[in-house]
C-alpha cells in the first residue's frame, strides 16, 4: 500500500490577516457576511493544503452556503442549540462538495509577452 503524504503550507500572518478583516466585515453587517467569510477561510485553508503534491481548490461560494447557514441558524435557535451537530455535520458536507483537486483549468493563466504587431516586419 502506497504511502500518501498530506501537507500544509499556509503561514500565520495571511490567516492573522483573513481573521481581521473578515470578523471585521461580519460585525458591521451584523453577522451577514458570516457564509463569505467562511468561504474565505475554506479557500484559504485548501489553497495551502497539499495531498501527495496535489493542491487542493475550494469551489463553494458565500451565496451557495447563505441558504443553509440560515436555516442552521434559525433550527439551532429553535431548538435551543439541540440542532447544532446536524448543522455542523451540514457544513463540513457543504465544504466536502466543494473541495477537490486543482486541475489545470483552475490555475490562473501564465503571462505571456504581448506582441507588438506595430512593429513587426
Amino acid at each position: 500500500m502506497t504511502k500518501t503524504t498530506f501537507e500544509f503550507r499556509g503561514s500565520g500572518l495571511s490567516l492573522l490577516w483573513l481573521f481581521i478583516w473578515t470578523t471585521l466585515a461580519t460585525t458591521f453587517t451584523c453577522g451577514l457576511f458570516f457564509p463569505w467569510a467562511a468561504t474565505f477561510f475554506m479557500k484559504w485553508a485548501a489553497s495551502h493544503t497539499y495531498i501527495g503534491n496535489r493542491q487542493l481548490i475550494f469551489k463553494g461560494s458565500g451565496l451557495g452556503f447563505f441558504g443553509n447557514w440560515l436555516i442552521i441558524l434559525l433550527l439551532t435557535i429553535l431548538t435551543l442549540g439541540i440542532y447544532t451537530p446536524w448543522g455542523i455535520c451540514l457544513v463540513y458536507r457543504w465544504i466536502a462538495r466543494n473541495t477537490e483537486f486543482i486541475d489545470e483549468q483552475d490555475l490562473p493563466p501564465t503571462p505571456t509577452e504581448p506582441q507588438n504587431t506595430r512593429f513587426s516586419r
